[in-house]
């Protein structure tokens, strides 16, 4: 939201506030999908970062928010003269979808992964640019938003008038930094994927990597290395190659082929959890009149999200036919 205000401060500071709703309304809605966090695990799974962040979302979403302010606008009247007329629907669905589109956008440079070609396609896509929650652009916003404001209230006790629209150039800066700042991540995120990618840990060659950013340091990066037979994370100094130490990776075997594990993953609950992890981690053990496989995204062990992390538990006879399979939160199971 704080991004659609600044958005639309600095581009659109004398548009009627109905298209200004409109405008903020598009920009925010894709997050309506937090709700799904509310029915448990395995509806999270399915509504977070899907059908709202994807480019039949963003359509969707334009088109709706646009009618909402058209609507609005047709309700509140002509407009006032001293702001601008042109407020039409076209316009109005232009600058939806700017908002829409920049929303996307964000969310895609995250390290979630949203599901861009949804329906067609379960796959998650993620630059890996910036985490889920970032706290040095939210001060930028905040900041652009905010001090504006106390300058107007100090200007106008000691009688000076601004005769430029209310908060404009203060929006813009913030936006400005921000894209500068996002840039700097940008090259970091590239310095420290080079370095995980450049060394061999235990004797193995990296197969895929990612390196996923931290909430509050722009110089440290949370590495996953997957090689032939491990998965790695191991934390990577962006900038300073020379600290990085790949015997610091902490490292965990995948799993010998079984039955088990061949049953577990034909599951339709493993099937789900495994379109959206990008690094899925199996681990088999034996239980009582079976065997139990549970599997989770690695990411989510090298960014520490223990608050929302998901896996998937399957159940298994001494026969080996699946007995349960769950969509789990990943703090909920206790199996390594």
């Amino acid at each position: 939201m704080l991004a659609s205000l600044a958005l639309a401060r600095g581009f659109f500071p004398r548009r009627p506030w109905s298209f200004v709703f409109a405008f903020v309304l598009a920009g925010t809605l894709a997050d309506i999908d937090l709700l799904s966090l509310l029915f448990g695990p395995s509806a999270y799974l399915s509504g977070r970062n899907t059908w709202t962040h994807s480019i039949l979302g963003i359509l969707a979403i334009t088109a709706f928010s646009a009618l909402v302010g058209r609507s609005l606008g047709t309700r509140s009247g002509p407009p006032q003269k001293a702001g601008p007329t042109n407020a039409t629907f076209p316009a109005i669905f232009a600058a939806a979808c700017f908002a829409a589109t920049v929303h996307f956008l964000m969310d895609l440079a995250t390290s979630s992964g949203i599901t861009v070609l949804w329906p067609f396609a379960a796959a998650r896509f993620a630059w890996d640019v910036l985490p889920a929650t970032d706290p040095w652009i939210l001060s930028l916003l905040i900041a652009g938003l905010l001090l504006p404001e106390v300058f107007r209230l100090v200007s106008s006790e000691i009688g000076v008038k601004d005769k430029s629209p209310r908060g404009r150039n203060g929006a813009l800066i913030a936006l400005a930094l921000v894209c500068l700042y996002t840039g700097a991540r940008v090259v970091l995120h590239g310095d420290a994927a080079a370095q995980l990618d450049a060394h061999s840990y235990h004797g193995e060659t990296p197969r895929r990597i990612a390196a996923l950013p931290d909430s509050l340091s722009l110089f440290t990066w949370h590495g996953i290395v997957e090689s032939t037979s491990e998965i790695c994370t191991v934390d990577a100094p962006a900038g300073n190659a020379a600290r990085f130490d790949p015997e610091t990776a902490v490292c965990v075997h995948k799993p010998e082929p079984s039955p088990a594990l061949t049953a577990a993953q034909q599951t339709d609950a493993a099937q789900r959890f495994l379109a959206a992890a990008q690094f899925p981690k199996a681990s088999v053990a034996a239980r009582e009149g079976g065997s139990e496989v549970v599997i989770r995204d690695m990411r989510d062990t090298a960014t520490n999200d223990a608050l929302h992390a998901l896996a998937v538990r399957i159940l298994l006879d001494a026969d080996g036919q699946v007995t349960s399979e769950r969509i789990v939160w990943a703090r909920n199971v206790h199996l390594r």
